[in-house]
């Protein structure tokens, strides 16, 4: 018993040691003005000063700083590079605050930069060239109070670049308030409070507050560091216990922005404790600003909650001007005036009014039948819709896909390099993107995208020039194994070579049995589940052995029929094509079934076309010609008579460019 005492006492004279206090005081002025009510805090600890501008409290002893939450209307000295709101606790007993006045009122502007990430001079001199002075040019347009935000990773774990940060941030003309990254933390130290003691030497605290306007913005640590890189994304107890403490001093009407290096939420997923920091803020209309993923995303995580997750003002890693997912490098502007908050994406180099990126046919990899935009500030409020040839078709689906701009920059890079590109730094699947899938024969498709606040961005693209890619899934290619990877690496056509029975099974030729409906189905369950842009299906049919007629296969109207069949049950529409040579077969599935696409097949001996076509009753859609009889006079007399040109047979890859250069409606490869 007498040792259980003696080791409750000693626990007891342990926690009591830890939270040893001592009493401070100090003043806050503006010049000769006593400034009132302004929030002083230690980190854990709170008080407000009293009508003279005094504060007065007890502070803990380990306590690394002493620090106020400055008042709308003043701002610390920020000549340093960082705005001196804080001084060092150890030792001392006064503290004294002088600040200065700012101009503007309750309006102001806040920029949110994200990911500088430099650990190189090489990289420095990128950020504090083109970048910083887009920034510069922005805060000389911008009226009433501007501050500005760096979301975190302002280094890339070379610690010394925090000082060369704070020399070339004040050349923006205004203060910049720091937030702490993964990347800011020292690699070598133990844990999170020391992982961090290098920037909070260098940059202040990572936990902090400032008044703007009539609301408050609020800064926090959401990297829980280990040793040696490691972290979790979340908020620390401490970092919560601060907030609490801090609440209870922000006024019920106050807005409150909460910038912090990682997001609170992505994609629907929470980080760690996520909800007890959402619960202290509760009843506040809250935008959370935030960086860490280099892509640009806007959330709504609950009723008056939304997170503006911010793209990379260095692109990828300072390789490219655009960001993994498309978003040009920038930052983001938020402004308040007259009550009314609004805010734009400015990427680098670009006007504000640059605020999508739009792709012809062909362009995509996951959508390459459709035209698709990249939206990358978009959020449920705003509108992207599309127009065929001048008919209003209403939204576009949003999807996701990867940029192939970016895809672009990123390779032309590291071929550069000589390297090979590493997994993080290839192009990811976004959910910014809208496409919309046109009639085949469409000629243009007009953009038109508006944003919450009412900003247009219109586009028209010309879809005349697109040519259909064909993959000829034959011989041991008819697999449905080898139609799946023609359409992942973007086939918008399957071409097919039919097989049918006696008693009226359509297989794939060639294809072991494979039937046209199963191949059918699992396509477009493949397509659907992978959240790809619908494909079409040429197929061709052979009929023209009238001796095996009735015998060996189907008279040639049963075959047409047969063949009919299963594609009824399933709506294909205009990607549909049924290509043959039996002109008794398309005379008769043109008889019976007008708005089926149908192409004539020509075949290196058919040198007299009009000979060879003469029987058919109808103009077909499409000729599908050999190679070897396709010059730019035969596409140009097809064109004149409203027909399409599809080619085929092209072996070697001289003749692949020859055939590319006169530009068909379709190649069948």
């Amino acid at each position: 018993m007498i040792r259980k005492i003696f080791a409750i006492l000693l626990v007891s004279g342990m926690f009591i040691g830890a939270v040893h206090a001592r009493k401070v005081t100090g003043t806050v002025t503006c010049g000769l003005e006593l400034l009132e009510g302004v929030i002083v805090t230690d980190g854990s600890n709170f008080t407000t000063t009293n009508f003279k501008g005094k504060f007065a409290f007890e502070i803990n002893d380990d306590a690394e700083y002493l620090y106020i939450v400055t008042p709308a209307g003043y701002v610390a000295d920020w000549s340093s590079g960082v705005p001196a709101f804080y001084q060092a606790a150890a030792g001392k007993k006064k503290f004294h605050f002088d600040l200065q006045k700012t101009a503007g009122g309750k309006d102001y502007n806040i920029i949110a930069v994200a990911d500088p990430q430099t650990n190189s001079e090489e990289h420095f001199a990128k950020f504090s060239g083109k970048p910083l002075e887009d920034i510069i040019n922005t805060v000389k347009g911008l009226n009433g109070v501007s501050v500005g935000l760096a979301l975190g990773d302002i280094c890339w774990d070379e610690l010394a670049r925090l000082d060369d940060y704070k020399k070339e941030i004040v050349r923006t003309g205004i203060p910049f308030y720091p937030v702490v990254g993964n990347h800011d933390n020292s690699a070598w130290c133990q844990g999170d409070i020391e992982g961090s003691s290098l920037y909070r030497t260098m940059m202040g605290p990572e936990n902090y507050a400032f008044f703007i306007g009539e609301d408050i913005v609020i800064v926090l640590d959401n990297i829980i560091y280990d040793t040696n890189f490691k972290h979790k994304v979340g908020y620390a107890d401490h970092v919560l216990e601060w907030v609490r403490g801090l609440m209870h001093h922000v006024p019920a009407g106050a807005d409150i922005y909460i910038a912090q290096h990682a997001p609170t939420c992505h994609h629907a997923k929470k980080i760690f404790q996520a909800n007890r920091l959402l619960e202290l803020v509760r009843g506040h209309k809250v935008n959370f600003i935030s960086g860490h993923t280099h892509v640009n995303n806007n959330f709504t995580i609950e009723r008056n909650v939304v997170e503006h997750n911010v793209a990379a003002i260095c692109g990828a890693w300072w390789d490219t001007e655009l960001c993994t997912d498309g978003t040009p490098k920038g930052y983001k502007v938020f402004s308040k005036f007259g009550g009314r908050l609004s805010w734009y994406y400015k990427p680098v180099g670009q006007s504000k009014k640059h605020i999508a990126e739009a792709f012809g046919l062909g362009q995509m990899p996951m959508h390459p039948n459709s035209v698709v935009v990249n939206v990358w500030d978009w959020d449920p409020e705003w509108k992207v819709r599309w127009y065929e040839d001048g008919t209003e078709m209403g939204d576009m689906d949003q999807v996701r896909e990867i940029s192939p701009s970016y895809t672009s920059q990123i390779e032309e890079a590291y071929k550069a390099y000589g390297q090979e590109i590493p997994g993080w730094k290839r192009g990811h699947l976004s959910s910014h993107y809208f496409a919309a899938t046109p009639s085949r024969y469409a000629e243009r498709v007009t953009v038109v995208v508006e944003s919450r606040f009412g900003q247009k961005w219109t586009q028209t693209i010309d879809l005349t020039g697109f040519v259909e890619t064909h993959a000829a899934c034959k011989g041991e290619a008819a697999s449905l194994e080898n139609m799946i990877r023609q359409i992942d690496a973007g086939a918008s056509f399957l071409s097919m070579d039919l097989s049918v029975s006696l008693d009226g099974e359509v297989t794939i030729a060639g294809g072991n049995g494979l039937t046209l409906t199963d191949v059918l189905d699992k396509v477009e369950e493949h397509v659907a589940g992978a959240g790809r842009s619908t494909v079409g299906y040429n197929l061709e049919i052979y009929t023209a052995d009238k001796a095996q007629e009735g015998k060996t296969i189907p008279y040639y109207h049963d075959h047409a029929d047969y063949v009919m069949a299963g594609l009824w049950q399933r709506y294909l529409g205009d990607r549909l094509m049924i290509t043959g040579s039996d002109y008794r077969s398309l005379n008769h599935l043109h008889e019976k079934y007008p708005e089926v696409d149908l192409a004539f097949r020509l075949y290196p001996e058919d040198t007299d076309v009009k000979e060879v076509m003469k029987r058919l009753k109808f103009t077909p859609k499409w000729v599908s010609a050999h190679a070897s009889l396709v010059t730019e006079d035969l596409i140009s007399e097809w064109h004149d008579k409203g027909v399409y040109v599809a080619v085929w047979g092209m072996e070697s890859q001289e003749e692949k460019d020859r055939i590319k250069s006169l530009a068909p409606d379709a190649v069948i490869y």
